[in-house]
């Protein structure tokens, strides 16, 4: 991935009569990167990608790609390819001929030599052994890796993939996700993913930019998204997290928070909160240590931890390779914690609901949100 920019959208705009789907937006997606775009359905992801491709044409604002202004270009004209949930092959069409359409359509003079460009693909997402087998004949997952290829095959600057892998079950899509990436950092193409399913968006992306509304609400990394969301919708919609109403307090002594069922809570001071604004507390499931022995007051690596929570387990589920609890405290708060299976569970797997636990998180890890 270099620092130079693939796609650049300036104020863009969408408008469907009286409604605006996707409200003016910039964003800056580099060459080589592999970069989601998340939301829930009808936030206007959808809409935006098809706006890069040329099937709709944006109400204002400008769309360069490699620099060029490309808004009014047809999609033809665009050094792009697609790649749909619905993949397209012909059924009469073996693999290699499959692929080699992409190759007829850029037209011949571009591919002087189609034989080398097509055998390229097939060893790129490894279907070399069927190259002569119809659709029809093939796995879902082969079929998804045919149009990969296809889409791939003419080496154009942007791929853009819209959810690809939906019609795919559970344990291959987790298969083709590390597939995916394997396939984008060899062939070395800016793939730009959209999707609902916020573990293909962490498991893939260099980037993400989650939208809500018609807005792009943040863009950075996976793990700068999961640790440090921008607002509440954000910390809602990548991953499990407890959010909480609360009201932010700020003294010379320090900041805290107060939250029904809770009581205060001590935060990491705020500079953009005003005392008592209405706020979000965020805290990871994974981040809440639960004790069946008493209160957890430890220090650990010069972290200060809230302890002395007290509470009662409401149920704990197994999964396999975690552990999932439920707990409401002697306040009235619900909260959720995770512990992964491999770890000693200190007695909380074997307690019956109802049973007394305590529950503690470092200050750093509970997040100050706006709401």
């Amino acid at each position: 991935m270099t620092d130079t920019t693939a796609i650049q959208l300036t104020g863009v705009t969408k408008t469907f009569g009286t409604t605006t789907v996707v409200q003016p937006l910039d964003l800056r997606i580099r060459d080589n990167e592999f970069f989601s775009i998340l939301g829930p359905s009808g936030c206007g992801k959808t809409t935006l990608m098809r706006m890069i491709t040329g099937f709709e044409t944006p109400t204002a604002g400008r769309i360069e790609l490699a620099g060029q202004s490309v808004e009014k270009l047809p999609t033809r004209k665009r050094d792009l390819n697609m790649l749909f949930q619905s993949y397209a092959l012909f059924p009469h069409l073996s693999v290699r001929d499959n692929i080699g359409f992409e190759l007829k359509v850029r037209g011949r003079k571009k591919f002087p030599r189609p034989d080398e460009s097509i055998a390229e693909a097939l060893a790129l997402v490894r279907m070399e052994k069927f190259a002569g087998r119809k659709p029809n004949e093939l796995s879902g997952g082969q079929r998804q890796r045919v149009a990969l290829a296809r889409a791939i095959v003419s080496r154009p600057s942007v791929v853009l993939l819209d959810e690809p892998l939906g019609a795919l079950d559970q344990q291959l899509r987790k298969e083709m996700q590390t597939e995916l990436k394997r396939m984008q950092r060899e062939v070395g193409i800016t793939f730009v993913y959209v999707t609902h399913d916020q573990e293909e968006a962490l498991t893939m992306s260099d980037r993400i930019a989650v939208m809500s509304d018609g807005r792009v609400l943040q863009v950075d990394t996976p793990r700068a998204i999961y640790d440090e969301p921008a607002n509440r919708f954000v910390a809602g919609f990548i991953g499990n997290c407890n959010l909480l109403d609360a009201v932010y307090h700020s003294t010379p002594a320090g900041a805290s928070v107060e939250v029904a069922g809770l009581g205060p809570v001590p935060v990491n001071p705020v500079p953009d909160a005003g005392a008592g604004q209405a706020v979000s507390l965020a805290i990871r499931p994974e981040r809440v240590s639960l004790s069946a022995d008493g209160p957890d007051i430890r220090v650990e690596a010069g972290t200060e931890r809230v302890g002395a929570v007290s509470a009662r387990l409401l149920d704990a589920v197994f999964l396999g390779d975690e552990w999932r609890y439920r707990i409401r405290t002697d306040g009235g708060a619900e909260l959720k914690a995770t512990r992964s299976s491999g770890e000693p569970d200190d007695g909380l797997s074997t307690l019956a609901p109802g049973s007394p636990v305590w529950a503690s998180w470092a200050v750093a890890d509970a997040r100050v949100l706006s709401s």
